[in-house]
């Protein structure tokens, strides 16, 4: 028998999930560490062996394929725990990357510090070299500056060195000729040129995504190596693979090339989760939401596909390589509630996450989000995490009564109330602005609720959206472990060529896909993937003359001809209509740049069914308790979710436990359970 596993590092919990080659899925759920993450990874390894009835070294060993998204990346650039870096540039822009290029989330926020660059004026040292726009060597390399500025950086025991020139994207000679220079100068110190890592026009943008890549490249490549240690040490001898930004995974071997690619991974497998649920029920515009500890994520995927970006801050970096488009706030089961200066009461964004954790956890006297839901009924003290973890209603009490109730004059359950109600509309106004800006419309879109703490709140955020359907997955605790099982390989190439459409140069174009297609082959033969299971996506950024932003748009493989580029151009019209409602195809265009993403075909998993019933759910249920609806509480069915079967119905108020979340139904709600354990709810 095999295995396939997918292993999620989150800021509260490290989630996991295992399937057989009959399609059987077991699930495990640890606490992260974060000074030591590896902990999380082994503790949940150790659990899914036990649940497949296998001592670790036996389960490893017959685990074909390992993916894994860590948050590592993110925490090194978080808490600023890097390298010492030092930055060659070309002479007379050692300031680019301090002067920034719309530096903040949002740019007319004056009050908002600029975040600290990661390498120090000190330490960004000007070389002698220019290329040109055109990418013709105007100045040559000064060696002997070069070998100046390494003696320097020695000096100073500079860790990692970026190399970022002027116009490296449209010739590199001059930065590959630097990287030489460097390893014979200096062999042990880590280096990044920046046209390896964004081969793309903007010289603040590719800089400072190459910084963001050297910053975490120690860190990434530890964590790689402890995990590979670890593994090896069990008997394994699959494929280990890290899920990307992009939604792709890539082999560990890859991604400790260019770490970059793992900068946003955590959240990257949510939306792809939530395809592989919505084609189960042939929903292609969703919804996705991931609630956990410490925060609630939110995706499109609108007809079938997830968006990405390439504008994208990290900390308040600019970081330019493609990204899943997900928006977080800082809301999940561990957010703190507060009053503000107008005795307003909020909750979030600050969050109590695994450690202390909320106030039954023992360790600290906040009220937080998982306290209110104890104390509303809907969430069983002795059935915490399917009873491994030990909680104390008591203590959510005391402190819902202390932090929160007493200053507002309310009882205890209606405090609890008011935190619960207070979230979920945090939540819902986050749903919204998303999709505001983005020109969707959620009423148009299904929910897919995933996270531990998702399922007791997801039916009240969709009341509040206005969206009549929710899909709660069976496995929505590990919502992104889960989705990494539907993952394809995936690597994106970009090359700049910009010119107006009437003056597109085929013979150059061939050649710039010529080199991205050959380097995606070969990554993609590196990696393991037969020919057959090869796919190449070329995509084009087209701009009305004029225009800001430009679209980018799918075009034909084949041969490069004229008319293979103007269906390319039929794509940019018709998304253009869509997007700003008009369209012109005489108005004057320009191409502004052209990309490749090479995709490695990964087996598809058999998901099991369960059991056929019927209507009637009476069998499943465990007991009743009081849970809190707004008017006070009423006795609430409890199911225990692994006894429902297919084409059972439950209907609200109720509440449906499952190992490690709960589904909380309020009145008016009802849910079918589908073929393969899955809550669909809709409203009465």
């Amino acid at each position: 028998m095999g295995f396939r596993v997918g292993i999620d590092t989150g800021g509260t919990f490290t989630d996991a999930i295992s399937v057989d080659d009959q399609g059987n899925m077991q699930t495990a759920k640890a606490s992260t560490t974060p000074g030591n993450l590896i902990v999380g990874t082994t503790d949940v390894l150790e659990k899914l062996s036990k649940r497949n009835g296998l001592d670790l070294s036996n389960f490893m060993s017959q685990v074909s394929t390992l993916v894994h998204g860590t948050t590592t990346g993110t925490n090194i650039i978080h808490t600023r725990i890097g390298p010492k870096m030092g930055m060659l540039c070309t002479k007379g822009h050692r300031d680019v990357i301090q002067l920034r290029q719309v530096p903040k989330e949002d740019m007319y926020d004056w009050k908002h510090d600029f975040p600290e660059v990661l390498v120090p004026r000190y330490l960004r040292k000007e070389v002698i070299e220019r290329i040109d726009k055109n990418g013709n060597v105007y100045i040559p390399l000064n060696e002997e500056s070069v070998r100046e500025q390494i003696d320097y950086m020695k000096k100073l025991k500079v860790e990692s060195i970026v190399v970022s020139y002027l116009y490296s994207f449209l010739n590199s000679a001059n930065e590959k000729r630097t990287g030489e220079i460097i390893k014979e100068e200096w062999p042990e110190v880590e280096v990044t040129l920046a046209h390896e890592i964004l081969p793309a026009v903007g010289e603040y943008e590719r800089t400072s995504t190459a910084i963001l890549n050297a910053f975490i490249a120690p860190a990434v490549n530890k964590y790689t190596r402890q995990v590979e240690g670890f593994l090896k040490e069990q008997g394994f001898t699959g494929q280990f693979l890290y899920i990307q930004n992009n939604g792709g995974v890539e082999t560990a071997d890859i991604a400790l090339q260019k770490p970059a690619t793992l900068a946003m991974s955590g959240p990257a497998a949510g939306p792809s989760a939530a395809i592989a649920v919505g084609k189960l029920h042939d929903e292609l515009n969703i919804l996705s939401i991931d609630m956990g500890g410490t925060s609630f994520d939110i995706a499109i995927v609108n007809n079938g596909n997830f968006l990405t970006k390439m504008d994208n801050l990290i900390e308040g970096h600019r970081f330019s390589l493609p990204v899943i488009d997900v928006s977080a706030v800082g809301a999940g089961g561990g957010s703190q509630a507060w009053f503000d200066v107008t005795n307003t009461l909020r909750v979030g964004p600050k969050s109590a996450g695994a450690d202390p954790g909320p106030a039954c956890y023992g360790k600290s006297d906040e009220a937080a989000t998982t306290d209110a839901d104890v104390v509303l009924g809907y969430i069983d003290p002795d059935y915490f995490l399917g009873g491994e973890i030990s909680i104390d209603k008591s203590l959510s009490v005391k402190a819902v009564k202390e932090k929160v109730a007493d200053r507002l004059g309310l009882s205890v359950e209606e405090g609890a109330f008011s935190q619960y109600r207070i979230i979920n509309s945090v939540m819902a106004n986050s749903v919204s602005y998303t999709f505001t800006r983005r020109g969707y419309d959620p009423r148009d879109y299904v929910i897919c609720s995933g996270g531990a703490a998702g399922g007791v709140h997801a039916l009240p955020i969709a009341s509040e959206l206005g969206i009549h359907k929710v899909i709660i997955p069976k496995y929505a605790p590990i919502y992104c472990a889960y989705g990494m099982l539907n993952v394809d390989l995936k690597h994106d190439f970009t090359r700049y060529y910009t010119t107006p459409g009437d003056q597109l140069d085929l013979t150059k174009i061939k050649g710039l896909y010529e080199d991205m297609e050959t380097e995606g082959l070969r990554t993609l033969e590196q990696e393991g993937i037969d020919a057959e299971d090869r796919i190449l996506i070329r995509t084009m950024n087209v701009q009305y003359f004029g225009q800001f932003r430009s679209i980018e748009v799918e075009w034909p493989s084949g041969p490069i001809t004229e008319e293979i580029i103007a269906e390319g151009l039929k794509n940019f019209h018709e998304q253009h209509k869509v997007r700003y409602g008009h369209s012109d195809e005489d108005y004057p265009y320009m191409f502004t740049s052209w990309g490749l993403t090479a995709i490695g075909k990964m087996p598809s998993i058999a998901e099991a069914t369960i059991e056929k019933g019927d209507a009637d759910s009476s069998a499943a249920i465990k007991n009743t308790r009081p849970a809190y609806f707004g008017d006070g509480f009423v006795d609430t069915k409890i199911y225990d979710g692994d006894k429902l079967k297919g084409a059972n119905v439950v209907e609200g108020p109720c509440v449906i436990e499952e190992r490690m979340t709960n589904i909380v139904v309020p009145p008016g709600w009802k849910i079918v359970v589908d073929d393969h354990g899955n809550y669909v709810a809709t409203d009465n």
